[in-house]
């Protein structure tokens, strides 16, 4: 089966005293690359004929019999025909093969690998038939179109053909088949899932002499079915036999599909007779027994190396271990380490099935994996999504999670849940239950001064305690006015009286802040010179249509806010953009336990649903960023300090240097994994500023500039990647000097760059240079040479998460 993987002026400048520490990078050479790329390839590629035989399943002889015992390689051996079968893996370091019940298990990610056998070449069963798996999945689907995840498949629904085995929403087992060309259902009943991260041994078989279908659980029949005893399968004979994949799945996008096992599986075998309960039972008891009657745990997390060598994939700022993340969200520090939740895909590189992920550190900075805290659950009012939200203290100073709870037959179908730590005094606080019930729910017919609330749009609560009292916001609208926060009070937490709109916007004015607002926050900011304190509420806009703006901006304003009246008064009618690349969004702000106040983001990567689905992840966290009151009365920005502690090794160093003399200084520097301190008197230019991710000849390369024109700090991303699906062009807006200099301080990381101007603004963006030389460091000047008057690079090493306990 054929795979795809899927102009700078000089001038005479003041005499220079340079440091030059190192010209070396710690990056891997070249070499080392290559061999890293090669032996990926090579196991990529591999067809291993000789693996053990299956020895936990009810019977050798099998029609079909895959034991996935390789162990490595893209290939999975059918026992039943002695032949390899290929397994399709978009991602470029392949399958992931773990330890399984029998030997070795195959990892199916949930959206880009399976396994296909043709039509031609399937044993198709006559009379009666059973199938047997070992399955251990890791994450429920949505259930598209009211499909299921296919564990095996050999199906046509609509023409009544066929036979599939799969797994429903929420974990629910089912047998599918035509018999004499009509189509039979059999699920599990209530209560009777797979759980996730368990191995479960399940059977599905009809009978056709005892003229019944039924599905087996660990042993033990859940779902039984009568059918008359001389039917027999109506074969979907045009229709390969897939495992992991619905034969006529769901598209989610013009890349991705659904109805896809997200999960291990072991020993899955199609067999030409039914079994006995006691034979199927007696199997059960005896793997339990070569295990001491306790079965092994499944290696189900999600593994971070598999994107070793990736060339875009961020090094040290947070990305989520596998696939697809948004919004990081809900911070909170609890018992010496910091939390972090954030919107998670487990069964892909795109939106959908929404979980939390979560993470814990002790700086912010070096994170580890935890558990996924909150997935959709049957029985709440969370069933079909967990949206974005937030973090606070109860009444004994324990962390609670505020969520999105989302359930489509509800109206709204967006309320706001409460989770709480199944165990408070666990430091990592890896388990969280989900009450059954929303803690707010929206009312209809909400009014306004500017207008009527928007019935439904109603999410992201934020909350956040004062003396003996919580308050919360939930971003919302106001027709024909703009975006809004509805305004909460609660003195438990849990029973919550609406108040009043917290903030109206002007769409009409101000049409980038968008109609609906999200992630509302509100904390305070402080000037640590003069003691003065205020507030800054920042949002994220959203658009009911669709918008040039959407997903690129985030606004703030800075205001007074009285917790005895609930009033919030901004010190400014028009909103500020907070970070001019558009690709910081989704932020959020919490103080932590030293009193900062800090803020969470998302960087979206913009890249096309290919990209993503061949590289198997996407997006990744902004920079912990610490928020100020200056003397300007305004927000004043930096990166947290304990970012230097993820400098390797200083690189150069220089002050007082002419253009000229810095750029011999950085010629030698190779790297796309860097933080740059850059002070430059730019009074003798028309634009002068740093270039970043230079290629030799300047094919490609990135401009961070200011602009003495028009009193701007941009970004030119125009030559920034040879790839024409990147986004390209010059963003920016006004930054001022500190008389004629600009200070920067700029993190680069694989495709993030990051650069803060002054501590005032930001620039947050990506760009994914298609040129592996594409890593030098350039001053330049337009019209007129900047003078240096400090400039330091150090290396950055890694931040990858470790794996948890």
């Amino acid at each position: 089966m054929d795979k795809k993987w899927f102009v700078l002026a000089g001038g005479a400048g003041v005499a220079a005293t340079m440091l030059i520490l190192s010209q070396q990078t710690d990056q891997p050479v070249p070499d080392q690359e290559q061999e890293r790329t090669q032996e990926v390839n090579e196991r990529s590629t591999e067809r291993v004929e000789d693996a053990p035989a299956p020895t936990h399943v009810l019977s050798e002889d099998a029609l079909h019999q895959w034991a996935f015992n390789e162990a490595r390689g893209i290939a999975a051996k059918d026992v039943g025909l002695d032949q390899l079968d290929d397994v399709t893996a978009a991602k470029p370091s392949g399958l992931e093969w773990k330890s399984g019940i029998d030997h070795g298990a195959l990892l199916f990610d949930g959206y880009s690998n399976w396994m296909e056998r043709p039509p031609e070449n399937v044993q198709v069963p006559e009379g009666s038939f059973s199938i047997e798996a070992w399955v251990a999945p890791r994450a429920y689907e949505w259930g598209d179109e009211g499909k299921t995840s296919a564990i095996i498949n050999q199906h046509d629904r609509e023409q009544q053909k066929g036979f599939i085995v799969g797994m429903g929403r929420h974990g629910y087992v089912t047998f599918q088949l035509a018999l004499n060309g009509e189509w039979h259902e059999l699920w599990s009943p209530a209560g009777k899932v797979l759980p996730k991260d368990q191995w479960s041994h399940i059977v599905a078989q009809f009978d056709q002499k005892a003229g019944r279908v039924q599905i087996l659980i660990n042993g033990k029949v859940v779902a039984e079915k009568e059918v008359s005893a001389d039917m027999q399968l109506t074969p979907a004979e045009n229709i390969p036999l897939q495992v992991g994949k619905h034969n006529q799945a769901t598209a989610v996008s013009e890349v991705f599909q659904a109805n896809m096992f997200n999960g291990l599986m072991d020993n899955v075998s199609i067999y030409g007779r039914a079994f006995s309960e006691e034979e199927i039972l007696q199997q059960v008891n005896e793997v339990k027994n070569q295990y001491n009657g306790e079965l092994p745990a499944p290696e189900t997390s999600y593994d971070r190396t598999v994107y070793r060598g990736d060339r875009y994939r961020p090094n040290y700022h947070f990305t989520a271990p596998q696939h697809w993340m948004n919004e990081p969200h809900a911070p909170i520090y609890y018992n010496g380490e910091y939390h972090l939740f954030y919107q998670f895909n487990p069964a892909g590189p795109f939106w959908h099935q929404i979980h939390w992920g979560h993470a814990t550190s002790e700086d912010m900075i070096h994170w580890e994996d935890r558990p996924v805290a909150l997935s959709p659950t049957e029985g709440t009012v969370a069933r079909d999504g967990v949206w974005s939200g937030s973090a606070a203290y109860d009444e004994n100073g324990v962390p609670a999670l505020f969520y999105t709870a989302g359930h489509d037959e509800m109206i709204p179908n967006q309320m706001t849940g409460i989770a709480r730590p199944g165990n408070p005094d666990h430091a990592k606080l890896d388990e969280w239950n989900m009450n059954a019930d929303a803690v707010t729910v929206q009312e209809e017919n909400l009014t306004t001064p500017e207008g009527k609330v928007l019935f439904g749009q109603f999410r992201d609560p934020y909350v956040w305690k004062e003396g003996d009292k919580w308050f919360q916001l939930v971003g919302s609208g106001v027709e024909e006015a703009g975006g809004t926060a509805l305004l909460y009070s609660s003195t438990d937490m849990e029973n919550w009286n609406y108040e009043k709109p917290f903030l109206i916007g002007d769409s009409m004015e101000f049409p980038k802040t968008g109609d609906v607002w999200e992630l509302p926050f509100l904390v305070p900011i402080k000037n640590t010179k003069t003691g003065e304190e205020k507030h800054v509420f920042m949002i994220s806009p959203y658009y009911m249509e669709s918008s040039p703006y959407a997903a690129r901006f985030t606004f703030y304003w800075i205001g007074s806010w009285d917790a005895e009246t609930m009033t919030f008064t901004p010190d400014h009618q028009e909103p500020r953009e907070f970070d001019y690349g558009e690709h910081f969004t989704g932020a959020q702000g919490f103080v932590d336990h030293e009193g900062r106040s800090l803020v969470t983001s998302i960087l979206q990567d913009r890249r096309s649903e290919q990209d993503k689905y061949e590289s198997g992840w996407a997006h990744g966290a902004g920079m912990p960023i610490e928020l100020f009151l200056n003397e300007k009365q305004d927000l004043g920005i930096s990166p947290i300090e304990e970012v230097a502690s993820l400098r390797q090794k200083e690189l150069v160093s220089i002050e007082n240097a002419t253009m000229k003399e810095a750029n011999e200084a950085l010629q030698h520097v190779q790297s796309d994994q860097l933080e740059i301190e850059l002070e430059l008197d730019v009074s003798d230019t028309k634009h002068a500023g740093l270039k970043v991710l230079v290629s030799p000849g300047n094919e490609e390369e990135t401009f961070l500039f200011y602009n003495n024109e028009d009193g701007s700090f941009n970004i030119d991303r125009g030559r920034s990647s040879h790839n024409p699906d990147i986004e390209k062009g010059v963003q920016g807006g006004p930054v001022e000097l500190n008389g004629d200099t600009l200070s920067l301080r700029v993190f680069v990381d694989k495709s993030i760059i990051e650069a803060y101007a002054n501590n005032e603004k930001s620039i947050s963006s990506r760009v994914f240079p298609e040129l592996e030389e594409s890593k030098g460091i350039e001053i330049y000047g337009i019209e007129g040479a900047p003078k240096v008057n400090k400039l330091s690079v150090w290396q950055m090493e890694e931040a990858i998460p470790e794996e948890r306990d």
